[in-house]
């Protein structure tokens, strides 16, 4: 699609802005918005579904952020980045004022809470709402040369602290950034033929951009950068051979001794090796609840549990539900 189009299709009202938006004089203001978007009630900041906007299929979700709605403080689950396509967006992020301008991209990782200033007319700010397990370990490889966006993924995927990061990238008057999030924007509105392997090729061009940005940020020691890079092939180790990995292997494998690998990975990932590797073979058991017709035991026993009893309680330890109400809610999830 000719970005020229779609940047003026973006500055007209959408049909959500038209049914929900106030006016530039009095905007709307919105915590649970009825029948729209439901907040879960916490105890804490209230978390945005993640049903509400990703499909089960979707990995990567494009919106243009409604004009004329404030929205209240909320945290996700997701990863999001908000780049201001024109004029300007103000955030209170963590309790603390942020001015977006024109060329900035904010990453938000899960559980920062912020709110959102309305938009006016001519603030046009892109959303792009990107699920964790998008960012698989071939990915976390490809950024292990960078500490900025290693951590910031590590941390999102694995450690899911309350309170996180968000980093602001500053593209200022250059387009290439711009037109790379039109152009996956472009796939996104008017999928076509591979339009899915376009938007993942143009999100991995448009971190790239983001890193290439930010060669003036002070580098980290080269231990550290060593160190993270290490972790990113471990992950890929263990997720090529999670049916069968063991800590002596793993260990084996990168030349360590077993408790100078659990101490990396747990101050490194928050998490001991049994639980990345139960996180793991989880993983992948619910790709094949979702997409064979495999019973439950088969599928216990094909991502490596021998003990029926204890992959259920992995299972729901995780997921919350059993393996069966699993896969009965993705089945009735709408297309």
């Amino acid at each position: 699609m000719d970005i020229s189009i779609l940047e003026k299709q973006l500055k007209l009202m959408s049909g959500f802005e038209k049914k929900y938006s106030g006016t530039p004089e009095q905007p709307k203001r919105y915590s649970h918005i009825e029948e729209v978007l439901t907040f879960s009630q916490n105890k804490e900041t209230d978390i945005v579904p993640v049903d509400y906007f990703f499909k089960p299929d979707q990995n990567v979700v494009f919106l243009k952020h409604p004009r004329y709605i404030q929205f209240t403080e909320h945290r996700h689950s997701f990863i999001e980045m908000n780049y201001v396509l024109s004029g300007t967006s103000k955030q209170y992020i963590n309790g603390k004022e942020v001015i977006l301008k024109k060329g900035d991209l904010c990453l938000l990782n899960t559980n920062v809470i912020h709110s959102i200033d309305s938009a006016s007319e001519e603030d046009i700010i892109i959303n792009i709402m990107i699920r964790t397990s998008y960012f698989d370990s071939a990915l976390l490889q490809r950024l292990s040369g960078n500490d900025l966006l290693t951590d910031f993924f590590v941390n999102a995927i694995y450690k899911q602290k309350k309170e996180s990061q968000y980093i602001i990238f500053s593209d200022g008057e250059g387009n290439r950034l711009k037109d790379l999030i039109l152009h996956a924007l472009g796939e996104y509105y008017h999928p076509q033929l591979c339009s899915n392997e376009a938007i993942n090729s143009y999100m991995l061009l448009i971190f790239t951009e983001l890193l290439r940005g930010y060669h003036n940020t002070p580098k980290k020691s080269s231990e550290r950068i060593f160190r993270k890079a290490v972790i990113s092939e471990i992950l890929a180790y263990m997720e090529q051979n999670y049916e069968t990995i063991t800590l002596e292997k793993t260990a084996e494998k990168f030349h360590f001794h077993p408790n100078h690998l659990t101490r990396l990975l747990k101050s490194n990932l928050g998490k001991t090796f049994i639980e990345l590797s139960h996180q793991l073979k989880i993983k992948n058991a619910c790709t094949l609840l979702e997409n064979t017709d495999l019973i439950i035991d088969q599928i216990a026993n094909k991502i490596g549990y021998t003990n029926i009893t204890f992959f259920y309680k992995s299972f729901k330890k995780i997921h919350g539900i059993t393996p069966a109400e699993y896969r009965k809610k993705k089945m009735k999830a709408p297309l």
